[in-house]
């Protein structure tokens, strides 16, 4: 009878041992020993996903990202609504989790700087910046080289206050370590006083780029000074002339027209209008060349110096976003129904629930829940999506570690009662800024 108890206990440790190991995380490979590689980055104005034939297609923008295989993505005049869109549209396409930084553009508004990347997140920050106006802040370690980089979008009224403000936004990054790279619209030509601000300490990539011969763009719109990114060259890819790891190599002004497409709507006024346009704004592409230290960890970013200027949040970010688990059998979300321990597809209400709503709860299973002291699960977003475009609020009711694994988090997930979230959706939760991966369940139609 004791052999069997202890059979029986050893084959349910097994099980669970099993189970955890098949569905952790993945953990990222030790950086390559080479001593450089190579780094991407983009910068685009995608306003608000809107192309130049009057149609919003977040799926089309995530589509233009995935294609130029970038490893950093700064993007501004982004909805805070479209953020899983894109997120979910762009892992979907490229294979890989993306991680999304959202920075709204004053308080109060739902427009702002998104940073993408799918490097891992060390750390994320924001600042306001006068005119009403936010630079977005994420230190990404690649290859085991901490970059930090930033997004964000000056003011469009004044060259005035583009000038102020590009020299907070100098002041302010110079509390972070080397490498810096900057990315943004400017509203201001490369021989405003703004830009000529920001070259003091930062060489523009496609300047640099046009110098040695490596820049490139369309016949339409000729490589030169003023290559226009809307009607003149005004979105930017800016990088640290201090930083002794980072080299220019060369930079794009893609053609991003559908010429088969010549339903123009949304005009620029110049010459090359005849074929729509994921945006009004063409993106720009640089490409460098970033040495690293792949035989030890690199030292953590240094907290900036604190300034009278409030920051979006008031508490300090995650060391890394949170990581909600998938089954590896079916790549879906690790999820139950939280009373009936059942799998997707769920329904919308169920009769058997903690609830008097009778709304269901989904259990979801995490890494990285890092809760300050005193924090409760009202620190915790949760967002789905689905395929039409339609964004949902799903209140957190619950969150805990589970009992004897102190690095997995049990967060509980209510469902609305709205019949159009049905079918195949996608789900991430955010805390302290720093928005996990996007899973995928499924709802049971009405």
């Amino acid at each position: 009878m004791v052999n069997k108890k202890i059979c029986v206990c050893a084959a349910l440790v097994l099980f669970i041992l099993q189970f955890f190991l098949l569905h952790a995380p993945v953990h990222a490979e030790p950086p390559t020993p080479f001593a450089v590689v190579s780094l991407r980055v983009m910068s685009w104005n995608v306003q608000f996903g809107e192309g130049t034939d009057a149609v919003t297609n977040y799926d089309r923008t995530a589509s233009w990202i995935a294609s130029n295989n970038p490893d950093l993505v700064g993007l501004c005049e982004v909805p805070a609504g479209s953020v899983p869109i894109l997120v979910a549209s762009l892992t979907q396409k490229t294979g890989r989790v993306w991680f999304p930084h959202f920075v709204p553009k004053y308080s109060g508004t739902d427009e702002g700087n998104l940073i993408l990347t799918w490097h891992p997140l060390v750390s994320v920050n924001a600042r306001f910046l006068s005119a009403q106006r936010s630079v977005a802040q994420a230190t990404v370690n690649v290859g085991g080289r901490n970059v930090n980089f930033f997004a964000t979008h000056l003011d469009d009224a004044a060259s005035s206050n583009r000038v102020v403000e590009a020299g907070e936004l100098k002041s302010w990054a110079s509390n972070f370590a080397e490498p810096r790279i900057m990315t943004g619209d400017f509203n201001g030509g490369p021989d405003s006083a703004e830009t000529l601000s920001m070259t003091e300490s930062y060489y523009d990539a496609w300047n640099e780029a046009m110098n040695r011969g490596t820049a490139s763009s369309y016949p339409d719109n000729p490589v030169g000074m003023h290559t226009r990114t809307r009607r003149g060259r005004i979105d930017y890819v800016f990088y640290s002339r201090q930083s002794g790891v980072l080299t220019g190599n060369s930079a794009r002004i893609p053609d991003s027209r559908d010429l088969n497409n010549t339903n123009v709507v949304v005009r620029l006024g110049t010459l090359d209008d005849n074929g729509v346009r994921p945006s009004d704004h063409n993106f720009v592409i640089a490409d460098f060349d970033l040495s690293t230290d792949s035989t030890s960890s690199p030292a953590p970013t240094p907290t900036p110096t604190p300034t009278p200027t409030p920051t979006p949040t008031s508490t300090p970010a995650p060391a890394s976003a949170p990581v909600l688990l998938t089954d590896s059998l079916t790549n879906r979300a690790l999820a139950m129904h939280s009373e009936l321990l059942t799998r997707d597809p769920f329904k919308l209400t169920s009769p058997l629930n903690f609830g008097s709503d009778k709304r269901t709860r989904i259990a979801l299973f995490a890494t990285n829940v890092n809760l300050f002291s005193g924090e409760t699960e009202s620190a915790i977003t949760a967002v789905a999506s689905n395929s039409s475009g339609g964004v949902y609020s799903l209140p957190v009711k619950y969150v805990r570690r589970v009992a004897g694994y102190d690095w997995l988090w049990h967060v509980v997930v209510v469902l609305p009662q709205d019949s159009s979230l049905s079918g195949s959706i996608s789900l991430t939760i955010t805390l302290h800024g720093a928005t996990s991966n996007t899973v995928t369940l499924a709802i049971a139609p009405p």
